[in-house]
């Protein structure tokens, strides 16, 4: 099957069809409120050109896409002359996303053709609303609905589905707002329930996984995706935050009613089952959620206080804990409390009082998230040897729960801090000649012993019948010489190795990948009735693996999106789409149209067909 991929093109009129050319083209001129399309402009030119600026586009947000750069010759012979032509054709794509109903205007663009400046067609677009049915909703709940800055909230979204859906896309844009930011979250995955965990397509990119479970809406069992995404407010006020949507494609069961849904330019819309399913877009929608979020009070606010939000405890090492002054005291400090620890620091250490005068404290540095816990490290170099303990710390944080400020205290670490002694001139001398607690004295005085004269023990008197050339002319010697720089060569390249294999170990995984899976779908029993499960399974792990993601559930999108990212062509996706689909399909309607051994080997051969792209 091939992916059909329809532009409307509007060539420019006053172009010579052997000369530059400009182009535009979009994916549809009926979409959508909220549904993403591509709109291009190809230019061919003897050149490479250089993207046009385009103008402001009321009603549309624009997301620049990667460029697309092809070249092409043509040899011509006329009366025995020969002529080349060159053409560089290259192709700028906008993702435009329509934001009011109605009848938009894609304006002209100037395109600057080597210092030729060639103007476009406006484009009318018109768009419309999604349709809306029961069975299908859409929450947003926030974890509170009143907080202060600095206080992470947790944003969860469930969508309920009481039927098949088969394509969608969220648009969630609160995820934009710069009032807000959002930490890097994601939900510790159960093996157990891989396949239950779904990746969610939103318009803002943003790494969202979905867990899918059984409830109840409205008396009636459905499906319901939940996912998460933490918020953290940075201004005081009142905020409402915009409705959520996601717009979705569920079969059309309606009578004699011709299928609404225009072809996408990622999916042929052919089932597994060589039949065309009529399908219409549906726009589900959840409404928008105000919270209140107060600022920090300024009364009793300690001087230090550096943001943390939250109930939090520390804990303190120091090591080592016996030194010199002035020698090097490793302090490791370890936060713990706050869920979300990346945007933590710790106030300055010199501000604290029992460190103050004590000690010379390094530069700050920004720590490290381990296992739920910040960790921070300083070094600490004690100024006289009178120090018997690094002193308690006291870290200032805001209490949400009180309402008020309070302060994680460490426990105090003793340590013994040794005197350094000067070295002087007697020391230089030597004790046999001035007694150790004699006055120092700057006149010269007689020595009761003497004159101290240098004597040359004969034992230190060098050999005189050896000859070092005899000894180095020794085999013996010689490989005895060259045995330790080829320990330490075979010990630098092997090092090299190891580290260079475990610099990313993704990249190793990633390369076996394909090795693994075709041994594992040959081991697969197709007379098991789970075949399908585990070749399904068996796919998702090599997938994973071969693109190294982070785990859950890969559709045909996200495969077609990686290899476009890559520039490579989607035949070498095709063969999943049908893979998944006949999978999809024993697990919904309890049988597929194809046996588990075409599949299995259906399945062999994708992969190794996407082996051999890659």
């Amino acid at each position: 099957m091939k992916n059909l991929f329809i532009l409307l093109f509007f060539c420019l009129p006053f172009i010579p069809a052997y000369a530059q050319k400009v182009e535009v083209g979009i994916e549809s001129q009926d979409v959508y409120l909220n549904e993403p399309f591509i709109f291009q402009i190809r230019v061919s030119a003897d050149e490479e050109v250089s993207a046009p600026t385009l103008p402001p586009m009321p009603g549309f947000t624009v997301v620049p896409q990667p460029p697309q750069r092809s070249h092409s010759s043509q040899l011509s012979i006329i009366n025995g002359r020969r002529t080349q032509t060159i053409t560089v054709t290259t192709t700028f794509n906008y993702l435009l996303t329509p934001q009011k109903l109605g009848t938009l205007t894609i304006p002209s663009v100037d395109v600057n053709v080597l210092g030729s400046v060639k103007r476009t067609q406006p484009i009318p677009v018109t768009v419309r609303q999604p349709e809306k049915i029961d069975g299908i909703a859409l929450q947003l709940q926030p974890s509170t609905r009143e907080c202060y800055v600095g206080e992470p909230v947790m944003l969860t979204w469930r969508w309920y589905i009481d039927r098949q859906i088969y394509q969608f896309a969220f648009n969630l844009p609160v995820l934009t707002m710069p009032d807000f930011s959002f930490p890097e979250y994601l939900p510790e995955i159960d093996p157990r329930r891989q396949r239950q965990y779904q990746r969610i397509a939103n318009h803002q990119n943003a790494d969202l996984i979905a867990i899918q479970s059984n409830a109840r809406l409205k008396g009636k069992a459905v499906t319901v995706l939940t996912f998460e995404k933490p918020l953290i407010p940075l201004k005081p006020g009142t905020w409402n935050l915009p409705e959520s949507t996601v717009l979705c494609e569920i079969e059309d069961t309606r009578a004699g009613r011709p299928s609404t849904r225009r072809r996408s330019p990622f999916d042929d819309f052919d089932s597994f089952f060589g039949r065309r399913t009529n399908t219409r877009k549906i726009s589900v929608s959840a409404p928008p959620v105000t919270i209140n979020v107060k600022a920090l009070p300024t009364e009793n606010q300690p001087d230090n206080f550096s943001g943390i939000v939250g109930a939090c405890s520390i804990s303190v090492t120091a090591e080592p804990l016996e030194v010199n002054v002035g020698d090097p005291i490793i302090l490791t400090i370890t936060l713990a409390g706050p869920r979300f620890l990346d945007h933590l620091k710790l106030p300055p250490l010199e501000t604290l009082p029992g460190l103050t005068g004590q000690f010379k404290i390094s530069n700050e540095e920004p720590g490290q998230v381990q296992n739920g816990t910040k960790v921070f490290q300083r070094t600490l170099r004690a100024n006289h040897h009178e120090i018997s303990e690094i002193p308690a710390l006291e870290i200032p944080f805001f209490n949400s729960q009180k309402g008020a400020y309070d302060f994680a205290r460490s426990a105090p670490i003793p340590i013994k801090v040794e005197q350094v002694r000067q070295v002087t001139l007697l020391d230089a001398q030597g004790s046999a000649l001035v007694a150790k607690d004699a006055p120092v004295s700057r006149e010269l005085q007689i020595s009761d012993v003497g004159i101290a004269h240098n004597y040359d023990a004969a034992a230190i008197l060098s050999a005189r019948n050896h000859d070092p050339r005899l000894w180095l002319a020794s085999p013996t010697t010689r490989s005895l010489l060259l045995i330790p720089p080829s320990i330490w060569v075979l010990a630098v390249l092997s090092t090299a190795w190891f580290r260079r294999r475990n610099a990313n170990p993704g990249v190793w995984a990633a390369r076996k990948a394909g090795s693994q899976c075709r041994k594992r779908l040959q081991k697969v029993r197709t007379d098991s009735p789970d075949a399908l499960d585990q070749i399904f399974d068996i796919l998702q792990e090599y997938l994973t693996a071969r693109f190294q993601l982070k785990p859950g559930v890969v559709t045909y999108t996200d495969l077609s999106n990686l290899l476009q990212a890559r520039k490579i062509t989607q035949e070498a996706c095709l063969p999943f789409k049908d893979i998944f689909a006949a999978c999809e399909a024993s697990r919904f309607a309890g049988a597929s149209g194809q046996s588990a051994g075409e599949i299995r080997a259906a399945a062999l051969e994708a992969v190794q067909k996407l082996e051999r792209t890659l």
